[in-house]
């Protein structure tokens, strides 16, 4: 799960900046508060009277979207034609991704009815399929839903045993972002080198960057999708991997090496790479672009003094998916909510003013497999999107009356980086157990990047054991 923050951008709800310090201090604060959250106030488990009241409920992190945009898709369900459907609630849990994961799957481990759809991490459907909280979305109504036009990996993230228990809501690919005079790298093993920055901080981004560090350094096939990693591939390969990015950030001053002691997550990583300098790069998901774009530091007049580009090699496939619990009472309406939420107008906006990659290829013009150099076309801005829509709200691009920071030609820019990044993206393991992979992987990559000397074959033995839902350490 990403989390948007970053620099002071207009028309947005922006934190201030802080020191790394401080972020952990308040990351502390906030767990504690979530802990006690679940710990005192458990979660309401509706009685069947209240699950058969005539509302749906989205059940999901946050909205970090910008300007709230999942919040207004579902408003914009409440006030539209939808029949004798009944309206949606959004209902947010903890910003924190292990968190969410942990509520959500209380709920329906307990049995209760209150959620109806669930936003679920890409790697997490596979695990709450296999725990039988999801219902089949071929079990619902007197048809399947219609998966035309949406990009094949994204609906790859809602399948389990050969079957469609989610449509996805939106994707992620990791892109390279690069000041002026920043090196670009021609192959895959070119990067990261000691002038990026990067989420390596101790939750899922550190999973990310050291899963691409392996598939890019030697690694690659191996723990990604439901393609099996035994102990010699993960002694042989994954391990030294590691250990090759490891020394690249041995240099004191490195940026990988700050992003590693400081802990960087994004917000972190954002600010450093707008203050740093000329020759910075930085690895981070697509929203990054607009944050960017809307800093009066990376700006030189009409021009923006920074550049996206798809990674060589490999790049983790991330989003987030719908999904129908396995209690809701409305499942008929759950999925016809879903597919509206997935659908052509919903996606666009959730691209052009929410700041989310878009899960059907229409939204960019292009087939579900666009040939490779395929180019996006006819992508509107958020203004345009909104000008002749009667619901229309404050506007994410053009809050003040200023001139737009996403252009077509910007929106279009990323488009074309995130199509190409795509062509590359790898899914994270796809196991009942991936949270349990997830710390357990992320652990052992610390001990590297932090220069202790881990022995390959018990770090084969612990990723191997977490993969099967058993805890580790290196």
């Amino acid at each position: 799960m990403r989390m948007h923050s970053g620099l002071d951008l207009r028309g947005t709800t922006r934190r201030h900046p802080v020191t790394a310090a401080a972020c952990a201090v308040a990351g502390a604060v906030i767990a504690v508060a979530v802990a006690a959250v679940v710990v005192f106030q458990p979660f309401h488990r509706a009685p069947p009277d209240d699950c058969s009241a005539g509302e749906l409920t989205v059940a999901g992190g946050t909205d970090v979207s910008l300007n709230s945009q999942r919040r207004s898709l579902i408003e914009d369900w409440n006030g539209g034609d939808r029949g004798a459907r009944p309206k949606a609630r959004l209902t947010e849990v903890s910003p924190l991704s292990d968190q969410q994961h942990s509520q959500l799957k209380a709920v329906e481990e307990s049995g209760s009815c209150a959620y109806d759809v669930l936003i679920l991490d890409g790697p997490w459907t596979a695990g709450f399929a296999a725990g039988g909280f999801l219902r089949p979305l071929d079990d619902i109504g007197s048809r399947p839903p219609d998966t035309k036009g949406f990009f094949p990996k994204g609906l790859a993230m809602g399948s389990y045993d050969h079957r469609q228990y989610a449509l996805p809501f939106n994707l992620d690919v990791g892109l390279l972002y690069f000041r002026d005079k920043a090196k670009r790298p021609a192959t895959p093993d070119a990067w990261p080198d000691d002038r990026y920055t990067a989420q390596l901080g101790d939750y899922e981004g550190l999973t990310v960057n050291a899963l691409e560090a392996v598939w890019n350094h030697g690694g690659a096939g191996l723990l990604t999708g439901t393609a099996g990693t035994g102990r010699a591939e993960l002694r042989d390969r994954v391990q030294p991997a590691l250990e090759e990015v490891a020394k690249r950030m041995t240099r004191s001053g490195s940026p990988l090496l700050t992003s590693f002691q400081l802990g960087y997550q994004e917000q972190e990583t954002i600010e450093a790479f707008a203050r740093g300098g000329d020759d910075l790069a930085m690895r981070l998901w697509p929203y990054a672009y607009r944050n960017l774009a809307n800093e009066p530091g990376l700006r030189d007049g009409g021009r923006l003094r920074f550049t996206v580009a798809a990674p060589p090699g490999d790049t983790v496939l991330g989003g987030q998916t719908l999904a129908i619990s396995r209690h809701s009472r409305h499942a008929a309406d759950a999925l016809a909510l879903i597919e509206y939420l997935t659908g052509d107008e919903a996606q666009k906006r959730l691209y052009s003013c929410g700041g989310f990659v878009p899960a059907r290829a229409s939204v960019f013009g292009l087939p579900p497999e666009p040939p490779r150099g395929a180019a996006a076309t006819g992508i509107r801005t958020c203004s345009q999107l909104l000008k002749d829509d009667p619901r229309t709200r404050n506007d994410p691009d053009n809050p003040a009356g200023e001139p737009d920071a996403m252009t077509p030609e910007r929106l279009t820019t990323l488009a074309d980086a995130i199509v190409s990044a795509l062509a590359g993206a790898r899914p994270r393991p796809v196991t009942e157990h991936y949270d349990t992979f997830s710390t357990t992987f992320r652990g052992c990559a610390r001990k590297i990047f932090s220069g202790e000397a881990v022995d390959a074959g018990r770090f084969a033995a612990a990723v191997e054991a977490s993969l099967g839902g058993r805890a580790a350490t290196c």
